[in-house]
């Protein structure tokens, strides 16, 4: 396409793939597991520095998962309007190139 942009509809398509994996295992893997138990730190005090922590990283996780999920659904309708365009393009030509109009003008003599 000269001049133009194209559009990697595959790679659309992967984008989407990935964001919605990062999304799953987000979904199997909560920041609140990391913390551990809270003897594992030895004080109370840093214990519940911990835990506290991970309740707020949680909040943004929480927060990053719902934007990423928001990125997949809008790069998969813009694949799809893409698509959609280029498969309308493509009949409209094709059908263009099929069509018989009578003698080519360009052919007739000067």
């Amino acid at each position: 396409m000269s001049g133009g942009f194209e559009v990697d509809l595959t790679s659309l398509a992967r984008a989407v793939e990935g964001v919605n994996g990062v999304i799953a295992d987000m979904q199997d893997n909560k920041v609140s597991d990391i913390g551990g138990p809270g003897a594992d730190y030895g004080d109370g005090d840093l214990a519940g520095v911990i835990a506290g922590f991970c309740s707020r990283w949680e909040i943004g996780v929480a927060n990053l998962t719902k934007d990423a999920s928001e990125t997949a659904s809008r790069l998969a309708k813009s694949a799809e309007a893409y698509a959609k365009a280029e498969n309308t393009n493509v009949t409209m030509i094709s059908g263009i190139m099929l069509r018989n109009s009578g003698a080519d003008p360009a052919a007739s003599s000067w």
